[in-house]
């Protein structure tokens, strides 16, 4: 179909399974509007006057609905209202004879089974020929780790037929048509619960049933209404390196030669106490290639979970600490630095993300997605299939992502419209950084829009938009959004923001004018015109806190801290002959 559906009907019983609550929330987060009906209510006519008001829906059921739906009817037909809908999503294939009948009845195979996975490890593979919904996801070969799929439907090849993730077993997600209507099947035999606690990073080789088939067809199904992004920023961070030719394998004239190479981008995440001990033709290096080449916050001292603390006062002192030594780097070397925390550790408390805000930070960018230690961890599994993690205090904290991670999983980042953010160390350039180079490759070679910028830029360009009318709304996160306009006429652009603590907020600018906005349901909303070829610099500005004093540690502490960056120094550069842990 040349346009996306408008509205999801969820078929269910009459009282909702879990599923059937799991499968709306799915639907809730990527924004789009539903309506449920019961079997009964669809089989007794009620849909009609519905799907009359809305052209273009799309339906979202299990198998044993579906197959109650269609008892009623003559083999080969369906019910009008049902033969009116774009497509059909079915899910939850039980191994039992109702779901055998239907399965075998819409696929037109007399044979077709349901198949339990039991031999592990299974490797499945998504299709090449479904661009326009596999996105990136495309031509990928998956190692799935026990329990990560629960189904496979044996189906026999035939012309109307489309594996779209497809396994030895038989068919994980699979398109087809029955009596003039799109169907896709998803042997999930349930829906993941996005409400469900998180601990650490979502890995589709763990939790591909239930997630990775309905994510792909609702961002394809209904691409006019859902949150989505222009494009998929990104950047490839490395951890404390000071400004110096070499650290450990780390050679910043190589890197640059590589990132001019591949066309990439890079941020430091730079240690606030190493800010006396730089090279001058290494910053030289950083000023000239300001576009690949950055530096952002990554902690004060870099102590163990400093910003794991839960003391106001001593985050606001750790963090005044650390922006008065990134003030001395500018001003000892003119090198400006980026306002985004990246966590020493990746340990946080929800105090330190309160912090950050505080001082006028703009995003965190972390591995870590729930906070250290004895902080409740309020972290959702909608949290990391957004945009960013805005759970704590309305502060976005990026999640990014190791290499080790697999091509898979930054993939379904870049459905979801999450920015790629590669982490790693200096040992990721052991062997001249042929394996970043051999995975940058394979991240070229995806189907996606991929934008590299330095950190503080990508977060500024993240965002989700979704037309609504002649209007577009966009979902902003960091507290700084750059907006262009690429068109010939003026775009007007209605700015969303989640900010619980709105009486901290001070001023909202765009383009350092303050503009009128309003607040309402935990949220502000600001109406932003851009002219074209123009852009829109949003930003959030706070009030500012009573200056906290800068660290007046102990003589015994600053020895420590020296003794820990120097032993963490002679551990990355020299680590084949010394074997201590730091």
């Amino acid at each position: 179909m040349d346009t996306g559906s408008s509205i999801a009907l969820l078929i269910r019983s009459d009282t909702p399974s879990s599923d059937d609550c799991n499968l709306a929330e799915i639907l809730d987060f990527f924004g789009v509007p539903w309506t449920a009906l019961t079997v009964s209510e669809a089989n007794g006519g009620n849909v009609a006057s519905l799907t009359a008001s809305h052209p273009q829906f799309s339906i979202l059921t299990s198998a044993p609905c579906l197959a109650e739906t269609l008892q009623p009817c003559k083999a080969g037909t369906l019910p009008a209202w049902l033969a009116a809908a774009a497509s059909v999503f079915v899910y939850g294939f039980q191994a039992v004879d109702p779901c055998r009948a239907l399965l075998r009845q819409i696929t037109g195979d007399p044979e077709a089974d349901i198949r339990g996975m039991d031999a592990w490890p299974i490797t499945v593979s998504v299709t090449d020929a479904f661009p326009e919904m596999c996105g990136p996801m495309s031509a990928l070969r998956i190692q799935l780790e026990p329990g990560a799929a629960d189904a496979a439907l044996v189906i026999r090849d035939g012309g109307e037929l489309q594996s779209i993730v497809g396994a030895p077993e038989g068919h994980l997600f699979a398109g087809f048509a029955y009596s003039g209507v799109r169907f896709f099947a998803d042997a999930s035999l349930a829906m993941v619960d996005i409400r469900e606690r998180a601990a650490t990073y979502f890995d589709v080789k763990k939790r591909f049933a239930g997630a990775v088939p309905v994510v792909m067809y609702l961002k394809w199904s209904f691409r006019d209404v859902c949150w989505t992004a222009s494009e998929t920023n990104a950047c490839l961070i490395i951890d404390d390196p000071p400004l110096r030719p070499r650290y450990g394998f780390l050679d910043f004239g190589e890197l640059l030669q590589l990132a001019n190479k591949q066309t990439f981008a890079t941020t430091i995440a730079f240690i606030p106490w190493n800010w006396h001990r730089t090279n001058r033709d290494t910053v030289t290096a950083f000023r000239k290639n300001s576009g690949k080449l950055s530096v952002c916050v990554h902690g004060c001292d870099h102590t163990r979970s400093e910003f794991a603390a839960r003391s106001a006062d001593l985050l606001d002192r750790k963090l005044k600490t650390a922006k008065c030594r990134m003030q001395s780097l500018l001003n000892e070397t003119a090198l400006d630095h980026e306002n985004v925390m990246v966590f020493p550790q990746g340990a946080f408390s929800p105090e330190a993300v309160s912090a950050l805000k505080r001082h006028g930070f703009v995003a965190a960018v972390n591995t870590e997605v729930a906070p250290a230690d004895d902080a409740s961890n309020e972290t959702t599994l909608a949290d990391l299939w957004s945009v960013a993690i805005v759970r704590y205090g309305g502060f976005s904290i990026y999640t990014r992502r190791y290499i080790d991670h697999g091509i898979e999983n930054f993939a379904f980042d870049g459905i979801l419209g999450k920015p790629c953010f590669v982490a790693g160390h200096h040992d990721l350039f052991r062997g001249h950084g042929s394996e970043l180079a051999e995975f940058l490759r394979q991240l070229a070679s995806l189907r996606w829009k991929l934008c590299w910028r330095t950190l503080g830029d990508a977060v500024c360009h993240s965002y989700s938009i979704r037309p609504d009318g002649v209007t577009i709304i966009v979902k902003m996160f960091a507290e700084q959004l750059r907006i262009e306009n690429m068109e010939a006429m003026t775009r007007r652009i209605q700015v969303v923001k989640q900010e619980p603590q709105v009486d901290s907020l001070k001023d909202v600018t765009v383009n350092q004018d303050v503009v009128a906005y309003e607040c309402m349901d935990g949220c502000i909303r600001v109406i932003v015109d851009i002219p074209p070829g123009r852009t829109a610099d949003i930003r959030c500005v706070y009030h500012k806190q009573p200056d906290a004093f800068a660290h007046s540690e102990s003589v015994s502490y600053r020895l420590g801290v020296a003794v820990r960056r120097y032993l963490s120094e002679l551990r990355d550069n020299y680590g084949y002959l010394f074997r201590f842990r730091v």
